[in-house]
């Protein structure tokens, strides 16, 4: 039945939203078709000052009634054609599967899913997986970040489950989520970019869920700090304002003695990130000051992120797991004295789990 229904609703798809050859084949058949079906006899009558003038077409007798059968023969063919090539496209793409990935985390409200946004366009069966990594919300806070990171870190034996006997060039990913900074982060860690992946994010504005679709407004991050980072230096603080404002002062707080890298984007606000070229570029940006941290000897990064979730979601997925330093991503929590009161280490560079960080318990959990 879950077949059956799929391949309805494909069906559907092909014929009123997507442009196709078989759909092409059927649109011109069709109208042929319902012309030979009308009846053996189409006549119009025109009135006119000297009588009426009269247009008919019969097709009961002569040569009519063989053009006849033989438009309608042509008409069947090419309707069967297009219908065929349909099942044949429908066929192929139900080996397609698309894993459709939410993360839930900050209040605790009922929104649509992001499955209902994917675009049509993103062809394979979808398979829904909600991670929900609200528990106790407290004005938008996550009160128990050890259960919200090992619910995230699940994940990674649920996708292999799904993917398993799959070639992964029949898998893609659809991300999004509202959930801090260091989960999206992981999360993006755990997918990674060797698959097919979409990242989508939620437009405050319009309360609904929106591929990143904008014009690139050309905004790059400009990069300080660099050139106080010494050769030999083992650990740096990255600070990346592509949202809200990372402030040095707060910064200081947990990291009080490191050198500060900065990456700030021009003319940020909170709506600058809804096209995916620009956010490709960003990203490019972030891996490359990175690489430039290693090339200095830093094996490990304390990062201070403040994004939009697609952001947070795209740095994470392009965060190579071996090659790259250890990295730490932080919490902000302006309510909190210490304003970063916990940080997840990421699991790169060795580290086969990822480790949360509380501050204000001076503990590790893993």
């Amino acid at each position: 039945m879950n077949l059956l229904s799929y391949f309805v609703r494909s069906f559907i798809d092909w014929v009123f939203r997507r442009r196709s050859v078989g759909v092409t084949l059927i649109k011109l058949g069709l109208p042929l078709f319902g012309l030979v079906l009308l009846g053996l006899t189409i006549g119009v009558t025109i009135p006119t000052a000297n009588g009426p003038l009269v247009f008919s077409w019969d097709t009961s007798s002569g040569g009519s009634a063989a053009l006849s059968w033989g438009v309608f023969l042509i008409a069947t063919l090419v309707v069967l054609l297009g219908v065929a090539l349909i099942a044949r496209d429908i066929r192929l793409e139900s080996r397609n599967k698309v894993i459709v990935i939410e993360a839930r985390g900050l209040r605790d409200w009922q929104g649509e899913p992001l499955v209902k946004a994917v675009p049509t366009s993103i062809k394979g069966r979808r398979e829904q997986v909600m991670l929900d990594v609200r528990q106790g919300i407290v004005d938008g806070q996550i009160v128990s970040p050890d259960v919200a990171m090992r619910r995230l870190s699940g994940l990674r034996d649920d996708i292999a489950r799904r993917c398993d006997g799959l070639d992964r060039t029949d898998v893609s990913f659809v991300l999004g989520g509202l959930a801090p900074v260091p989960l999206l982060f992981l999360l993006g860690v755990i997918v990674d970019d060797e698959s097919r992946t979409l990242i989508m994010d939620w437009d405050r504005k319009r309360h609904v869920w929106r591929p990143l679709d904008e014009q690139d407004d050309r905004k790059r991050f400009s990069i300080s700090g660099l050139d106080v980072v010494t050769a030999g230096t083992p650990r740096a603080a990255l600070c990346i304002s592509a949202s809200y404002d990372v402030l040095e002062v707060d910064v200081r707080l947990v990291e009080p003695s490191v050198p500060i890298v900065r990456m700030d984007l021009e003319d940020r606000t909170t709506a600058s990130h809804w096209s995916e070229e620009k956010q490709q570029q960003l990203a490019q940006q972030f891996i490359d000051t990175v690489m430039a941290l290693a090339r200095q000897g830093v094996t490990e990064i304390s990062l201070f992120l403040a994004a939009p979730a697609s952001v947070s979601l795209r740095f994470g997925t392009l965060y190579d797991k071996r090659n790259l330093p250890s990295v730490m991503v932080n919490q902000y929590e302006q309510a909190d004295p210490k304003k970063f009161p916990w940080a997840i280490r990421m699991p790169v560079a060795g580290l086969a789990q990822a480790e949360l960080e509380q501050r204000c318990k001076q503990a590790k959990i893993h």
